[in-house]
C-alpha cells in the first residue's frame, strides 16, 4: 500500500456487502494500530472487537434511544432527530464488525492517543482492501453504564474510537471539497 494513496483516498464507507471480516484481518488493523505512536510510550489503549451484526443492529437502538433522551442537552445533534427515530435507520450501517478503541487511563493524552491508535487503524483497513468509518453516534452510549456492561468494559476504561470495519457494498464516495490549509509560518 502506498502511503499517501491511503493518507488521500480513504474514506468513511456506510454500506457494507454481505461478507465478513477474517479475524486475521480484524488482528492485522489492531497490530498497525498498536504501532500508532503515544505519549511517554504508555500505549494507553485496549480493545473491543464485536463480530455480530444482529447485537450491532441491537445497540444501535439502543445509542439511538439513548440520544434521543438527551435532544435537549446537545443541539448538534437536532439535525439527525429523523435519523435517531427512524428504526430502519442502523448507526453502524450492517457492518460486520466493530473494532471500539478504549483508553484505559483517564486522561487527555490517552485520549489522544487513541486517536493517533484509530488512524492507524483506519488506515491499515484500507490498505486490506477494507472500509471504515468512526461511529460517533454510537459513543455516548458505548460509554454509558449499559454500553460499557455490553462490551464487558470495566467502569475505568473509555471508549474512544468506536470504528466499523467491513467490505463496501459499493465505491468509495467522490473525495469531498477540502478547505486550504490555514498556515501561519514563524521564523521563516
Amino acid at each position: 500500500m502506498d502511503l499517501f494513496d491511503a493518507l488521500h483516498n480513504r474514506r468513511a464507507i456506510r454500506a457494507y456487502s454481505e461478507s465478513g471480516v477474517a479475524a486475521s484481518q480484524i488482528r492485522s488493523v489492531i497490530d498497525a494500530a498498536i504501532d500508532a505512536p503515544s505519549g511517554m510510550n504508555r500505549q494507553p489503549w485496549s480493545f473491543v472487537v464485536v463480530m455480530d451484526r444482529s447485537r450491532l443492529h441491537l445497540w444501535s437502538t439502543h445509542a439511538k434511544a439513548f440520544l434521543l433522551k438527551a435532544l435537549d442537552g446537545q443541539p448538534e445533534l437536532k439535525p439527525m432527530e429523523s435519523h435517531l427515530a427512524d428504526p430502519a435507520f442502523n448507526i453502524f450501517y450492517d457492518a460486520p464488525a466493530l473494532i471500539v478503541v478504549c483508553a484505559t487511563q483517564a486522561d487527555a493524552m490517552a485520549q489522544q492517543d487513541c486517536c493517533l491508535a484509530a488512524e492507524n487503524l483506519m488506515l491499515a483497513a484500507y490498505g486490506h482492501g477494507l472500509a471504515t468509518c468512526w461511529i460517533g453516534l454510537s459513543h455516548a452510549w458505548l460509554n454509558s453504564a449499559a454500553g460499557k456492561e455490553a462490551l464487558g468494559l470495566p467502569p475505568t476504561l473509555q471508549v474512544v474510537a468506536p470504528i466499523i470495519i467491513g467490505h463496501a457494498r459499493e465505491g468509495a464516495p467522490p473525495k469531498p471539497q477540502r478547505n486550504p490549509a490555514s498556515i501561519t509560518w514563524i521564523g521563516h
